[in-house]
């Protein structure tokens, strides 16, 4: 044994390629197996690591109202709560125009999420704020900057508008570069900033963190962390009912005691109100009588006016008539003089007549005897006059009753006319009423007629429907019949079911009476008891099932039999129904048939009755003319009469004259007859007069110097009248000028009273408007009030949003992340560990079979099987072990750090913090399985060899025999081959093993290498083929649905206008669920109001045949995933959840689609599945191609509408998807490399083996003459055509591995691209040529060491 032990050591030392190589492939797959393994936990510690270190939340509580101190001691005081804080947050806009970026702002915690600072300083007093790292580098902000944040609408949470930057860094609650949404701006928020508590203006927290006792104990991502915290979320969400209610009655009563301070205002305003409105109705009144008695002032003014022009007009008229009367004074004044002068001259005068009165006396004697003459002469004149005088007036008394019988004829005439006038008046007014009732009658028969023909029309059309009836109800007892047939086949079968239940009775009856009679019988053996037993329960069980089958068929029998009566007699009823239908249409046809004959008569008395209109319209017009030429009669007649009046009034006038005329002679006659009396008198006492004469004289002369005292007098009186008189032209200048001032005076006081009526209605409609304006107010502040009181009516109980690590931004992805690390470490190093296992169990076979004289040696030595075999499985296990620790060493840290630190760069919460540790069960699988395959196949191949006896052992094996290849056949292609080409074909299919392990070993790697770079191909085109060629759309507004339905109208207005949109369309996008086994799939139904701009908007197409498909009412599209999941194909019926309903439609599209799970659904075909419209409250749009750089300035105006919340983005979607991908590159950079390695070990190993198991026929060609490169062109040429043999194998193997690791690797959520780039195939190709030459250049120095003694050394 000890001599064992050093050919051991001695073999090692000899084939230390051979055993670098077995070390090296273990090595390899071990590392890789493990490492890759390894990889998935070691990102899921170092990632808690991180969580544990930052105090990351466990738990979150949002409440919809706010949450309280209490709820924070009430979710504090919960079992395996280890602390409850209470925070504040908002989100601000900061910066101008492009430059307007949303961030996230809140207040910084005291125990947990603490913040990593990587420049500054944490905000120490208010009005200092924390940013975060990568906004502040990307905007140029730097600590010591000032930053102003808007905040949008009118309820403000921060005290200050103007921060000052103080520190940078990162927050655990965003452990990449995604920031969550929101509803301003963009709809993205940009970054994160941190401020003190105290620059909240707020009592109320919006939000609670809260972390578990025990959870840091526990790893993140595992089933144990997530069962803990979803325990203490079942406990948390059990007091959210209480504390909610308790939410809602504080706030209740805090907003009814705003409400009763806001009525009290109210209340206050209205009296304020009324008040300030009383008093300036008030001053208005004031100011309507003040204009009032300005007005009535300035009437009295013009009417004193007018009065003082009259009274200066008779003041005028006075001084004239006074000055006339002077000068009347002045004349009389001389003629007084005159008559003074006169009775002076008279006086001397009737001195002398006084002597001559005798004769005068005498001779007035004769002249009475003459007037008495007259006067008789007169009175005969006088009595002729009044005769003539009596007949004129008999005769104007006759003209005058002639006049007055006319007048009374044409009074007659005259009413005859009016009251002829008053009848035709009556005769158009009945003429237009009979026209007017025609008309209407013509109205109401059009209409009857109307009715008459709609109802034949729909007498008809009833018919045919009832006849369709009929004729179904026909049907449905043909039906019903057939049915009563098929009823009576079941009842058939029903007894006969019966018999089988009576014959099956009877033999349990028997068999039980056996059992029975067995279990008394001591004889009876217990097999036959058993046997009898299961017949009995066999028989049982059998008259169970078809007793059990009766009584459902007599069940279903009977309730088809019901169901077919009750069919009969509806079908029945319903042709009945139906016969009566028809009888009375038929009756209703008959009536309207009679309506319309009624109608026809109807129409013939109407076009008489407009006859007899036309007919007493002519009598009528000639009646009128009559009136008319009656009225010019008439009014000839009245003129006639009118100058008979006249002349007859002259004649009277005439009359009247000539006897005053008369009178007036009678009068003057008996003047006359008086005078000549008084006459006779004077004469009588012209006597006494004359007697008297002498003493008048003398008293005459007295007189006259008394005229002339009194003439001297009025003279002084006549100078006094002339100085009143000019002192009345004085007053009556100034009372002219006083009336034209006042006249000016008036017409300003027009001016003032229009300025102020003006003024009045100005102050009028500012009243009215300011009442108008004070009861608007009052009645928009009273709605307010009102609907707050509705809204505090409706208030529904708040809700408690209770969330884990899981809504946080990326911290779902970066544990998916592991999750597809995990599924390609099940899939891709197992692959790679069975290519370099199998190649480490051919390396030991070839070393077991070259090694064969060996072995016939020490057993012909005496040397036992075991012992002999020991040292070969020794050899390999010692290899192995070496390899599987190497591995494990250099696996486990390598691998995973390269990974993790390549997540680093998008993940910064394992930048500082990786953790990294040995996971020993992943390499002792792979090291398990490295030394069975190994150790097992070395135990195999010697077990093999050792069954042969030393002396076939110590013999070298039979050469393989030669024979003619394939090739050789096609001999126009053989005989232009040298012999080296012909030799190298030869051997190739001589050696058959080696020729399908270097090519398998080859492909593998090949495939393997293909597999890294079609999985680079599958990931990186799937967000570009997503949002590019299937989701075409460039965002997504989600509409507020707090919002009103105008809002929503004027959002959608504003975006189908907008210019740089080219288009935009209405849908409805809901998450629902399908049932798959005992989970759901959650899958995005998607409505588009418009079919049109829908396929605009999206593509569904075949990814397979490139086929495209539209969106039809067949049935709904969905997406490829969701239909592979669920094992759906076209044609059949997908399951739906919405709600506590279930709900089935017809799948009529699959379509192309890798992120999340789609459906499809035109609207009619969603009013069918689900029984409801679609309620669209998403608009999906597309800007035009030249204003793509616009977006997100678009998207800032649209939500700058109250009918847009936020925004969605696909390029946003995009560029997520493709940073959550591109972390895998460094996973598929590690998969190639080690896919390469693993290609250039297994090139050099079966190289090093070819030529060591060639040496020999390699040293005879040297012998024979060949050069060193001819001998390498003769062994390389063979590794050519096995590395191109290998290549094209692979391609085909990376294809179906990568198909299966594709599928593997993916998550529910995602479907990858099935696709390999052709450069994939080129760049796996050209590598593994490359590791074929440059191994074919390592062994062409080996072949050169190769010695051509060999050749002639013995085999035997």
């Amino acid at each position: 044994m000890k001599a064992l032990r050093k050919e051991f050591w001695m073999e090692i030392r000899k084939s230390k390629s051979r055993f670098i190589s077995i070390l090296l492939i273990v090595a390899l797959g071990v590392a890789f197996f493990s490492g890759i393994q390894a990889s998935s936990p070691d990102m899921r510690y170092s990632g808690d690591a991180y969580y544990d270190e930052s105090s990351l939340m466990d738990i979150k509580v949002v409440g919809t109202m706010g949450l309280t101190s209490d709820d924070v001691s009430s979710i504090e005081s919960r079992d395996g709560i280890e602390s409850a804080e209470g925070a504040w947050s908002t989100d601000v806009m900061c910066g101008e125009g492009q430059k307007q970026k949303v961030l996230h702002i809140e207040s910084i915690n005291d125990a947990v999420n603490k913040l990593d600072v990587q420049e500054g300083r944490l905000p120490e007093k208010s009005g200092e704020i924390f940013l975060d790292s990568t906004f502040a580098s990307a905007n140029e902000y730097k600590v010591g900057d000032k930053v102003a944040l808007r905040e949008d609408g009118d309820s403000t949470l921060l005290v200050t508008a103007e921060y000052t930057v103080v520190g940078t860094g990162r927050s655990p609650l965003y452990i990449s570069f995604n920031r969550g949404n929101t509803t301003l701006g963009t709809g993205e928020v940009n970054g994160f900033g941190y401020v003190l508590p105290e620059d909240f203006d707020q009592e109320i927290y919006t939000q609670i963190y809260v972390t578990v006792h025990g959870a840091k104990g526990l790893t993140s991502y595992t089933d144990g962390y997530e069962n803990l915290i979803a325990k203490i979320k079942d406990r948390v969400e059990n007091i959210a009912d209480d504390r909610c209610q308790i939410r809602l009655a504080a706030v209740k009563a805090d907003a009814q005691e705003e409400i009763d301070d806001a009525q009290k205002k109210l209340d206050d305003g209205k009296k304020e109100a009324d008040e300030k409105l009383a008093d300036a109705k008030e001053e208005l009144d004031k100011g309507e009588k003040d204009l009032e008695d300005g007005r009535q002032e300035y009437e009295d003014g013009k009417s004193q006016l007018e009065d003082a022009k009259t009274e200066l007009a008779d003041g005028k008229k006075q001084l004239e008539d006074a000055k006339t009367e002077l000068t009347d004074g002045k004349n009389q004044l001389e003629d007084a003089k005159a008559q003074l002068a006169d009775g002076k001259s008279q006086l001397e005068s009737a001195r002398s007549q006084l002597s001559s009165s005798k004769s005068q006396l005498d001779t007035a004697r004769s002249q009475l005897d003459d007037g008495w003459s007259q006067v008789n002469a007169a009175k005969a004149q006088l009595a002729d006059g009044q005769a003539q005088l009596d007949s004129a007036q008999k005769q104007v008394t006759s003209g005058l009753a002639e006049l007055e019988e006319n007048q009374k004829t044409l009074n007659e005439n005259k009413a005859k006319l009016a009251d002829g006038k008053a009848q035709l008046e009556v005769g158009e007014q009945q003429l237009e009423a009979a026209k007017q009732t025609l008309t209407t009658k013509q109205s109401e028969l059009d209409q009857s007629k109307a009715e008459i023909t709609a109802g034949q029309q729909q007498i008809e059309s009833t018919r045919t429907q009832l006849n369709a009836q009929k004729q179904l109800i026909t049907d449905g007892l043909s039906q019903v019949s057939v049915g009563e047939a098929q009823l009576q086949e079941g009842i058939s079968a029903l007894e006969s079911a019966k018999a089988q239940l009576t014959e099956l009775q009877s033999q349990l009856e028997i068999v039980r009476a056996s059992y029975n009679a067995a279990l008394e019988n001591p004889d009876a053996s217990q097999e036959e008891i058993d046997i009898l037993a299961a017949q009995v329960s066999a028989l049982e069980e059998q008259e169970a099932a078809v007793s059990q089958q009766i009584q459902a068929s007599e069940a279903q029998i009977e309730s088809q039999r019901q169901q077919l009566a009750a069919t009969r007699s509806e079908l029945e009823s319903g042709l009945a129904a139906v016969e009566d239908g028809l009888s009375q249409l038929s009756q209703k046809e008959s009536e309207l048939n009679a309506g319309l004959e009624q109608i026809t008569a109807g129409q013939a008395q109407i076009d008489a009755g407009w006859i007899q209109i036309q007919e007493q319209e002519n009598t009528l017009a000639a009646s009128k003319a009559e009136i008319e030429a009656g009225e010019q009669e008439l009014e000839k007649g009245q003129k006639q009469l009118k100058a008979a009046k006249k002349k007859l009034s002259k004649a009277q006038k005439e009359i009247d004259s000539n006897a005053e005329t008369l009178a007036a002679g009678q009068a003057e006659l008996d003047a006359n007859v008086a005078k000549l009396n008084d006459s006779e008198a004077q004469y009588a006492s012209g006597l006494e007069q004359y007697h008297s004469g002498a003493r008048q004289i003398a008293e005459n002369e007295a007189k006259l110097t008394s005229g002339e005292q009194e003439i001297a007098e009025n003279e002084a009186k006549l100078a006094d009248g002339e100085k009143e008189i000019a002192d009345n032209e004085k007053k009556l200048a100034d009372g002219e000028k006083e009336i034209t001032d006042n006249e000016k005076k008036l017409q300003d006081a027009a001016k003032d009273l229009k300025k102020g009526e003006k003024d009045l209605a100005d102050g009028k409609k500012e009243y009215e408007d300011a009442q108008k304006d004070a009861e608007d107010e009052i009645v928009e502040n009273q709605q307010k009030l009102d609907d707050a009181k509705k809204e505090l009516e409706d208030l529904e109980k708040p809700e408690w949003m209770v969330t884990d690590r899981e809504d946080l931004p990326e911290y779902t992805d970066y544990g998916d992340n592991a999750d597809r690390l995990r599924n390609i470490g099940q899939v891709f190093p197992v692959i790679f560990f069975l290519v370099a296992a199998l190649i480490s169990l051919t390396t030991m076979t070839r070393m077991v079979e070259e090694q064969r004289t060996q072995i016939g040696t020490l057993k012909a030595l005496g040397y036992k099987k075991s012992a002999i075999a020991a040292k070969y499985i020794c050899y390999a296990f010692f290899a192995t072990l070496l390899g599987s620790v190497l591995g494990m060493l250099i696996g486990e840290k390598i691998i995973p750090y390269i990974i993790i630190t390549a997540y680093g760069i998008m993940y910064h919460n394992v930048a500082n913090t990786i953790s990294i540790d040995y996971q020993p069960g992943f390499a002792l699988i792979a090291s398990a399985a490295s030394v069975v395959c190994t150790v097992g196949a070395t135990l195999f191949a010697s077990g093999k060899e050792l069954q042969e006896t030393p002396a076939s052992l110590m013999r070298p094996p039979a050469p393989k025999e030669g024979k003619r290849v394939l090739l050789e056949r096609f001999t126009f292609i053989w005989k232009h081959l040298s012999f080296s080409w012909k030799s190298t074909i030869r051997n190739l299919f001589r050696y058959k093993k080696r020729l399908i392990m270097t090519v398998f070993g080859i492909a593998g790697s090949m495939g393997l290498m293909l597999v890294g770079f079609g999985i680079q191909d599958s990931i990186s085109d799937i967000a570009a083929i997503q949002y590019r060629e299937l989701q075409h759309y460039d965002g997504m507004v989600i509409e507020d649905s707090d919002a009103t339905e105008e809002e929503h109208e004027e959002l959608f207005e504003y975006m189908k206008e907008n210019e740089q949109i080219a288009h935009c369309n209405r849908v409805q996008m809901t998450k629902i669920s399908a049932p798959k086994g005992s989970s759901n799939i959650s899958i995005y139904l998607f409505v588009p109001e418009s079919l049109s701009e829908f396929a605009k908007d999206v593509t569904l197409k075949n990814r397979i045949t490139g086929e495209t498909y539209e969106l039809t009412d067949e049935g709904a599209a969905i997406s490829e995933k969701t239909a592979s999941l669920l094992g759906l194909k076209v044609g059949d019926m997908i399951p739906l959840k919405k709600g506590d309903k279930e709900y089935k439609v017809r799948v009529a599209v699959i379509t192309e689609n890798y992120m999340s799970h789609y459906l499809y659904m035109t609207p009619r075909v969603y009013e069918q599945t689900f029984g409801e419209k679609p309620e669209y409250e998403n608009i999906v749009f597309t800007m035009q191609e030249d204003c793509k750089d616009d977006l997100e300035m678009a998207g800032t105006r649209i939500l700058a509408y109250p009918g847009a919340l936020s925004i969605s983005y696909t390029s946003s979607l995009a560029s997520q998807v493709d940073r959550m991908l591109s972390t895998l590159d460094a996973v598929i950079l590690v998969l190639i490399v080690s896919a390469g390695m693993l290609a250039f070990v297994v090139l050099y190993n079966l190289n090093n083996i070819n030529i060591t198991e060639r040496q020999r026929e390699l040293a005879t060609l040297k012998v024979l003459g060949f050069y060193d490169g001819e001998v390498s062109q003769y062994v390389l040429r063979e590794n050519v055509i096995l590395t191109v043999l290998g290549i094209m194998f692979g391609a085909v193997f990376g294809i179906l591995i990568h198909r299966y690791v594709i599928t593997t690797v993916e998550v529910d959520a995602v479907m990858f691209g099935r696709n390999i780039k052709l450069l994939s195939f080129l760049y796996s190709g050209i590598l593994t040529s490359i590791f074929s030459i440059v191994v074919n250049g390592v062994m062409h120095f080996k072949l050169k060491t190769i010695d051509m003694v060999e050749s002639l050394k013995s085999v035997e």
